[in-house]
């Protein structure tokens, strides 16, 4: 797949890595990744419009300084990331590369980026709840994709058929070269906002974006399910779980600050 070009702003930091994640986070902006060497802390947002990143860039409550802008390609900025395998829920690691990795599950993936690794609590509580439900031949709809994580996930643990999408291009581009990397079949990318572009109906649909979009996906969701189906939502600040409380939550787990619900309708 050709690369494509997006532009970087750099910015030095004293903060705390993860309170910017999260941040970047509820702003729904996940194309970002950080940098420590002997210099210092970075942080850098990535785009393939600088409209988007004057937009976080103003947004953001914490002290950066600018360092520069560039341009790049995709291939270049993914090589931006940590390498070491990590245990992303019981049973399952995360491996950029081919390490021996005595596990039931592995999924080779860049972690790194922001685009649902496994390094944020709200991915592995959708994890933990596919590891939970998901039976062997049933359908999955991963509804916001990002790296295609859970899309991957959900093909191993026995999914028949898995669609992935994303509103995102570069996420969208992200996912498929993981689903190459993983050698998964049965598993789609769409790029798609929310529901615009998903066709027929699923056992279960997981989505790990903010509690704002959730709830919108939720007006249209129901005929997208399968009789019996389920429901993964996480990205739920705890804060705004009242937002769901007239829904069937059959099931709820929190990590700090995240919840992640299973609803029935």
């Amino acid at each position: 797949m050709p690369s494509k070009l997006f532009y970087e702003k750099v910015y030095k930091t004293e903060e705390n890595f993860e309170e910017i994640s999260d941040f970047l986070y509820d702003l729904n902006f996940n194309n970002f990744y950080f940098l420590e060497n002997d210099e210092g802390k970075f942080l850098v947002l990535v785009s393939d419009e600088l409209k988007k990143i004057a937009f976080i860039e103003k947004n953001l409550p914490f002290k950066l300084s600018f360092i520069e802008q560039r341009t790049t390609s995709s291939d270049d900025w993914i090589k931006n990331i940590i390498t070491k395998p990590f245990e992303f829920i019981d049973g399952v690691y995360v491996d950029p590369d081919h390490h021996n990795i005595d596990a039931e599950y592995v999924i080779r993936i860049i972690p790194g980026l922001a685009f649902g690794t496994g390094l944020h609590a709200t991915t592995k509580l959708a994890a933990e709840f596919l590891k939970n439900y998901l039976k062997p031949g049933m359908s999955v709809l991963d509804l916001g994709c990002g790296s295609g994580i859970l899309s991957i996930l959900s093909r191993k643990l026995g999914a028949s058929y898995v669609l992935g999408v994303d509103n995102d291009k570069i996420a969208v581009e992200v996912a498929q070269e993981n689903l190459e990397l993983n050698e998964v079949d049965n598993v789609e990318i769409r790029e798609s906002n929310l529901l615009e572009k998903v066709e027929g109906k699923f056992d279960i649909i997981v989505s790990n974006i903010i509690a704002e979009v959730l709830i919108e996906a939720l007006n249209d969701i129901e005929k997208f399910l399968k009789k019996d189906g389920l429901v993964i939502l996480s990205g739920i600040i705890n804060s705004k779980l009242d937002l769901f409380k007239d829904f069937d939550i059959v099931d709820h787990r929190r990590k700090g600050e995240w919840s992640s619900i299973v609803i029935k309708f």
